[in-house]
């Protein structure tokens, strides 16, 4: 199955890490004498995920989609953390020259955005952290949390396209728009065990708590009214402390609006990112 929107996405690029000896895949479009925004996608994502976003910002940004350790064709990490891959992206900016950015992080990406504007304070310009939350704060990689454990087992038991579906059926219950749906299927069928237990390992231990105060850009916080898998009580921490946050509630969408509505969250992002 094909997708024309996918289809018009830039071809994935490869960044050769001399450090951890790993491979991250990009996608970049590079609009000359443009301010770039990174994309850092969701635990049921990869690059691919932003194409409404590659669509509607191409002509006035530079725009680049990571994909995180383990989905698309990045390497897996072994034994990893939010530090290790914020760690890891940022060499691979400065690999490319871009030394200050716009970064737009959905869920998984939000939290590991929240590392990279505190890593990296002085070459982010802004932040925009969509549906996501602190982090889940456990001390331990493995086992790993029952749900993301769960998703491993149907990860063997089913096939890709069986896995996309249920995947995102779990993520957006009675979700009506065939064509999003759809859209959301094809990437998440890509998911392979090792993204699961990397993406879930990271997440489970972070703790992003003492790190908020330290965001000094301004930061949109992005919620969506319908969202069953980040609670809204989760998002509004992130409000609460980080200085400079400004929150807006996406109606009527769950927790994938930057396509369930994607000209909404488009230009909630524009006005935000332009002002």
């Amino acid at each position: 199955m094909s997708l024309s929107i996918i289809d018009e996405l830039p071809k994935n690029e490869i960044y050769n890490d001399r450090i951890s000896g790993l491979k991250l895949s990009y996608r970049y479009l590079k609009n000359k004498n443009k301010k770039t925004i990174v994309f850092l996608h969701g635990y049921n994502g990869n690059s691919k995920s932003w194409a409404y976003q590659f669509k509607f910002f191409k002509n006035k940004y530079s725009l680049i989609s990571f994909d995180f350790p383990g989905f698309g064709e990045s390497d897996n990490m072994k034994d990893p953390d939010m530090f290790k891959v914020s760690n890891l992206i940022i060499r691979a900016l400065e690999n490319l020259k871009i030394k200050e950015y716009y970064i737009i992080g959905h869920s998984m990406g939000g939290m590991l955005a929240q590392i990279l504007s505190t890593n990296n304070n002085s070459s982010v310009i802004k932040m925009v952290l969509s549906c996501t939350h602190k982090g889940y704060s456990m001390k331990y990689k493995k086992p790993l949390r029952e749900p993301y454990n769960k998703r491993l087992q149907q990860r063997h038991e089913l096939s890709d396209v069986e896995y996309g579906k249920l995947r995102i059926s779990k993520m957006l219950p009675g979700f009506q728009n065939k064509k999003i749906f759809d859209f959301l299927c094809l990437i998440s069928q890509e998911i392979s065990s090792e993204a699961i237990v990397c993406g879930g390992s990271s997440m489970q231990i972070l703790d992003t708590t003492d790190r908020l105060s330290k965001i000094k850009v301004p930061c949109l916080i992005l919620t969506g009214s319908e969202d069953i898998v980040v609670s809204k009580k989760k998002s509004l921490f992130l409000y609460d402390t980080i200085k400079n946050a400004l929150h807006i509630e996406i109606k009527g969408v769950g927790h994938a609006p930057y396509c369930e509505n994607a000209m909404e969250f488009n230009e909630k992002i524009s006005s935000f990112l332009s002002t």
